[in-house]
């Protein structure tokens, strides 16, 4: 893959993926969209995007198919299925898949591309919806290396840093350790929220001194201030987006022998949150069973 203006497909146009298509759009990238939930692509399309009705349109012109989908269910289903890329592939094109899933699938999807001739990365990405829009997102990439470095070029319209993990799986296991890390300091964040707030502490002042040292964590600073101001509106990070990688940590830490002592706390005060009404809600809502 060369730096010119490449064809780009892309799978799965949500919160991140929209960010991401605007970041190839803006690199001069000529980018087909695709999405499962009808008319989401259309502020795309007025933004320059094509659209296709089907994967196959996505998959057939383009030198690259990059996708942003939601778990392990789509993913499989969209790239493995009797109708999704591996399917509709053609020999020399770049697969890249930037969702959260099972890192035994990243396996399958690499051994059905070599089958087409391709290359699939698994480049799960950290961030957030606000990063993807401002080309800042980290991206790990499980793969060849070979093909991770052709990537390169690609992956910096949205991401500031691409680091390759290892084999294929390798960016899938290390996004778990992410998403544990994410887990556990949204928690810790949430408790910090609701005891600067049940104390009668200026949350504005415990923002900033709390910011300033060694407490100072990204889920705190999105969390303190969304509690004192009690606005928990969907960024596109929601509670129960992060659920399933929760289960697929403790799989991964019962296979490497690691006794967590806080997952499972971490994991009990998201469930709270869900059955009191928070899944849809931006992840910070965590702390609402904590203030009621």
């Amino acid at each position: 893959m060369s730096a010119a203006t490449r064809r780009v497909g892309f799978l799965g146009a949500g919160a991140m993926g929209a960010g991401m298509v605007r970041r190839l759009l803006a690199a001069g990238h000529r980018v087909t969209v695709w999405e499962r939930t009808p008319g989401r692509h259309a502020a795309l399309a007025a933004d320059g995007a094509a659209v296709a009705r089907a994967i196959a349109d996505v998959v057939r012109d383009a030198d690259a198919v990059v996708g942003c989908l939601a778990d392990t269910a789509v993913t499989r289903d969209v790239w493995l299925g009797a109708d999704g890329v591996t399917a509709h592939a053609r020999a020399g094109q770049t697969l890249i898949e930037h969702g959260t899933f099972d890192p035994a699938l990243a396996a399958e999807i690499a051994d059905a591309a070599a089958r087409c001739g391709c290359a699939f990365l698994d480049a799960p990405v950290s961030g957030g919806p606000e990063r993807a829009r401002s080309g800042e997102l980290v991206t790990m990439v499980g793969g060849g290396r070979a093909a991770f470095d052709a990537a390169r070029g690609l992956l910096g319209a949205y991401a500031a840093r691409a680091e390759w993990a290892g084999p294929s799986g390798s960016g899938q296991r290390l996004k778990l350790v992410n998403q544990y890390l994410v887990s556990v300091h949204v928690v810790a964040a949430a408790e910090a929220s609701a005891l600067v707030l049940r104390a009668g502490l200026d949350p504005a002042v415990a923002h900033a001194v709390l910011m300033r040292g060694w407490a100072a964590s990204a889920m705190l600073d999105r969390a303190l201030p969304r509690a004192a101001a009690d606005d928990f509106a969907d960024t596109g990070a929601p509670v129960a987006r992060i659920l399933e990688a929760q289960g697929m940590i403790a799989d991964m830490m019962r296979d490497a022998g690691v006794d967590s002592r806080l997952l499972a706390p971490a994991r009990a005060a998201f469930d709270r949150a869900v059955a009191t009404g928070a899944a849809e809600l931006d992840l910070t809502a965590v702390v609402l069973p904590y203030l009621t």
